[in-house]
């Protein structure tokens, strides 16, 4: 749809879920999630719904992909080796890396925009928190330290922050904090869900999902 809600348009068709879009970079092709083959796995497809073209072929599940800055390469959680790990292929499905290697849940992995680094959330603590490591798996450390739940991270532009999901007040709210896990800021209050933060290009706005009008809608707000 266009930025402000209007001109939706379908662009699949088939009898199975497709899930988790996500845009290249130059805006030229679309990653998602499809049951269409039986289970769970990374399809990629031009942006107006042609040529789709299957990345990831198990019996497992493959979720959250998400595209590096130069549009080379897609890092994905799956549950491939028994539990949720991070992982990481080039951008047509070939050299799959696995980057996290532990007996816990590694999901919703997202690049900083210079490439060198992923924050994904894990509950290798105990409680889901946001984490971050190299692009290569290494140097893994914890930027959310509570009780509750934190999820969903993913970098702004121009890397000067993270936004992020937390049910630290109670319930579902966005919130923002810089790359190293300081200066948390509550961006939502109310009480409902809010959730699936996503930033702009130009880091101006933030758009997420929220059922504060009774069902799960698309919303946008400033940074702030």
């Amino acid at each position: 749809m266009n930025p402000d809600g209007s001109n939706v348009t379908r662009i699949t068709r088939n009898s199975t879920a497709d899930n988790f879009p996500t845009w290249s970079p130059d805006g030229s092709k679309i990653a998602f999630i499809s049951t269409r083959d039986g289970d769970p796995d990374i399809y990629l497809m031009d942006a107006d719904g042609s040529n789709v073209k299957q990345l990831t072929h198990n019996s497992d599940v493959d979720n959250f992909p998400e595209w590096s800055l130069d549009g080379t390469r897609i890092t994905f959680a799956s549950n491939r080796d028994g539990d949720y790990e991070v992982y990481m292929m080039d951008a047509d499905g070939s050299n799959v890396a696995q980057l996290t290697r532990n007996s816990y849940t590694d999901a919703g992995p997202t690049w900083s925009p210079d490439g060198s680094r992923i924050a994904f959330a894990s509950n290798r603590d105990g409680d889901i928190q946001i984490y971050v490591m190299n692009a290569d798996g290494s140097n893994v450390a914890q930027l959310t330290h509570n009780s509750y739940m934190d999820a969903a991270p993913v970098w702004s532009p121009d890397g000067s922050g993270v936004a992020f999901v937390s049910d630290r007040d109670g319930d579902d709210e966005i919130y923002v904090m810089n790359p190293d896990g300081s200066n948390v800021t509550q961006l939502t209050h109310n009480s409902y869900a809010d959730a699936a933060p996503a930033w702009a290009p130009d880091g101006s706005k933030i758009t997420f999902s929220s059922d504060r009008d009774g069902d799960h809608e698309i919303y946008v707000m400033d940074v702030d």
